[in-house]
Parts: C-alpha cells; structure tokens; sequence
C-alpha cells in the first residue's frame, strides 16, 4: 500500500489482476488514516468548540462514511465508465477509486501529526499538497489502466460521475 507514495504505476498493474481482498484491506486502511489524520486536526484546532463525545462519534460516522461512500460512488463511477468502455465492471471502479484515496488519506494522517509541530501548518500543508496532487494522478491512471481508456474518457467518466453526486449532495443539503 505504501508504494503508492513513491510507485503508483506498479502498484496500479499488481492491483488490474482482480482481487476484491485487496481492495478492501486498501479501502480500510486509508479510511483509517485519514479519520485519524481528521481526528489529529480536530483535536488540535476545535478542542474548544466541540465536547470529547461529539469528537469520538464524528470520528465513528466519518470512518464509516468514508467507507460507504466509497463503495456507492463506486457503483456509479463503474456505470458510467462501463458505459464509455463497454469493458470494466464494479472491482474496476471500486480499485480506481480506493488507489485515488490512499494518498491523501496517509498524506492527512502525517499532516495532522505534523499540524503538532511548531510551525507546523506549513509542513502539513506540503504533505496534504503533495498527497491530494498524486491522489489525484494515481486516480486517473487508474482509470486509464483499469479501464483502458485514454485520458480524456477517464475525465468524462469521472466528470459524468462528480457532477451528478455532487448537485444531489447539495439538493439533500439543502432540503435538510
């Protein structure tokens, strides 16, 4: 999983030859480090505003959050990029996504350790920088790879997926 930090490409082809164990472990482990990673920021810059319990159950819903969302955006960035491919299924988008997470969640986790150092907020914004930009490059060649689509179809997919999640997520917000 760590050599996602310093090699995603070999990371990605190990991870084309299916194997939904592996993706699970990968999807529990970086929702672990970013809750903790969350957690480290919470305690060090809303101690005063929130009590320990509403510390602790945030922290419970976000790991589970994080894990359910991903296995429903899953399903749907799958459709759309099955649609555009006519090739990849479920275990394809589920990879692309969870490769794409890992990232910033152990890059969240170290900038939350670091946020404790003086000075700190200027490392933990290098390595939130630096974790979200190869996030976001792992995703899309996972997509290219997974998929076997260029580029360009990944973005599509990945913009056919965002835009509809995120203008539901804003409706669900502001009903409620």
């Amino acid at each position: 999983m760590f050599k996602l930090l310093y090699d995603p490409v070999s990371e990605i082809k190990k991870t084309k030859k299916q194997s939904y164990a592996r993706i699970l472990m990968y999807l529990l482990a970086a929702s672990l480090f970013e809750t903790i990673g969350i957690l480290f920021f919470a305690l060090k810059y809303l101690q005063d505003i929130v009590t320990t319990n509403q510390l602790i159950n945030g922290t419970i819903a976000l790991l589970f959050g994080l894990i359910t969302a991903h296995l429903i955006v899953a399903f749907f960035y799958s459709f759309a990029m099955h649609v555009l491919d006519g090739k990849g299924g479920y275990y394809e988008g589920l990879a692309t996504l969870v490769l794409g997470m890992v990232t910033p969640g152990i890059a969240t986790f170290f900038a939350g350790a670091a946020a404790y150092l003086p000075y700190g907020i200027i490392a933990s914004s290098i390595i939130m920088t630096y974790g979200y930009i190869l996030g976001a490059a792992t995703l899309f060649r996972a997509g290219k790879e997974m998929f076997e689509l260029d580029y360009a179809g990944v973005l599509i997919g990945f913009l056919i997926t965002a835009i509809p999640l995120g203008l539901a997520g804003a409706g669900l917000s502001f009903i409620l």
